[in-house]
């Protein structure tokens, strides 16, 4: 296979040899060749060049787009890789063969594929019982989503495969904007059960319309979790959406008041609650999170464990001493609600906020609140996101469980 060729700088060569996955557009030395022939009929599409250094050495494959500023997203480092077909198919095997050891038997959801911590470039895949929801970030797998889809289908045995490109993240590619049924069929209601201490959790999503995917995947560890790290007695689930928390909260003996600002998340848990026979455990309120933690310190309310899953504050560099405001505003009240004993079950899905930093901002609104803490315990994303130590933005999601021993 005859392939145009990208040369790097030296900026380039370093970030290859780092074995970060992305190389920017400046880190480039030249824009690809046509060269010598054109691409073979066949090749992998989306723009797959092979990747030489400023003396002309052989340094690898990657996906080329020159829309993007991240110009190439590396795919092998290897110069004698056959990056064809059965390349990408034997990736995308490996990826699913994978996750099957990390569900608990009877578990149905979980990611399939974890784009660059996977070796696919820019492509996400969840599944959900009987469906899967693709999420394609980049060229590349935008213009493969068919046929992975089919493949999925095919050799998976799914219903469907739907295609949730609603999401901004498309936008830097540019590429278009849309949901679009890739294969089979995709229900408006995907059910299904997870594995809990005292019996099943049931939880339905619409993968057409809901967060991300469908549902938090990431956090499908930490719903389970949480119930061993949190005390026995009342408990608040803040940010709530579909009930990943509040219902194995529930599940394990506490009663749970869960708080979200949609309508539509709040209908949801309620259906998953009873589903679940658990809706007598779980009072839904629909309230914007950061006026309510403060009516309920107002108040004097009082809870055992607490849990604060907010959206991310920070999805630009830009945004990150705005959005470490807002983490210490918010868990400054939540620690108020709690006394010695108590614990907080505290998160961020901000990249631009690094671990260190959102420690930092919990210590500061510790000390406003008048509250010696622990660390108790630090989590991440669940096994099925796995992350890449050379690509740091695939550990994005810090979770930090924090114990009150004291008050001033």
């Amino acid at each position: 296979m005859t392939l145009p060729v990208v040369l790097l700088n030296k900026a380039g060569v370093l970030k290859l040899r780092d074995g970060h996955p992305w190389i920017y557009s400046d880190e480039l030395a030249a824009p690809p060749s046509a060269g010598d022939t054109p691409r073979e009929a066949g090749a992998p599409a989306a723009g797959l060049v092979a990747l030489e250094g400023p003396v002309g050495r052989r340094r690898g494959y990657a996906v080329h787009n020159p829309r993007s500023r991240i110009a190439l997203r590396v795919i092998s480092r290897d110069p004698a890789a056959d990056v064809t077909e059965d390349f990408w198919r034997a990736r995308l095997d490996a990826a699913i063969a994978a996750r099957a050891a990390m569900l608990a038997p009877g578990e149905a959801a979980c990611r399939w594929v974890h784009a660059e911590a996977d070796g696919l470039p820019g492509l996400i895949v969840d599944r959900y019982a009987d469906v899967a929801v693709l999420q394609a970030g980049c060229q590349w797998a935008d213009e493969l989503a068919p046929q992975i889809a089919q493949q999925l289908v095919e050799r998976h045995g799914l219903r469907g495969v739907l295609a949730r490109h609603d999401g901004s993240f498309r936008r830097p590619e540019g590429l278009p904007e849309g949901v679009v049924l890739l294969a089979g069929e995709v229900p408006h209601a995907v059910r299904w059960e997870s594995a809990a201490e005292g019996g099943p959790i049931v939880r339905t999503i619409d993968p057409w319309t809901g967060q991300k995917t469908g549902a938090y995947l990431d956090q499908r560890e930490n719903h389970r979790e949480a119930a061993r790290l949190l005390p026995a007695g009342r408990c608040l689930d803040a940010f709530c959406h579909e009930g990943g928390f509040a219902l194995h909260l529930a599940r394990a003996g506490r009663s749970v008041l869960a708080l979200d600002g949609s309508e539509a998340a709040l209908a949801a848990l309620a259906r998953n609650a009873a589903d679940s026979g658990l809706a007598g455990r779980i009072e839904a309120r629909r309230a914007n999170v950061f006026d309510e933690l403060r009516a309920l310190v107002t108040a004097g309310e009082s809870f055992a464990g607490i849990v604060l899953d907010p959206p991310a504050h920070a999805k630009r560099k830009g945004e990150r001493d705005a959005a470490l405001r807002g983490y210490k505003e918010l868990n400054l009240r939540a620690l108020r609600l709690l006394g010695p004993g108590g614990r907080l079950l505290s998160c961020s899905c901000s990249f631009h906020v690094g671990h260190e930093e959102f420690l930092g901002t919990l210590r500061a609104a510790a000390a406003d609140a008048g509250r010696d803490v622990r660390l108790v315990e630090r989590r991440g994303a669940a096994r099925c996101h796995p992350e890449r130590l050379a690509f740091p933005e695939s550990a994005y999601l810090k979770v930090f469980v924090l114990e009150v021993t004291g008050t001033w």
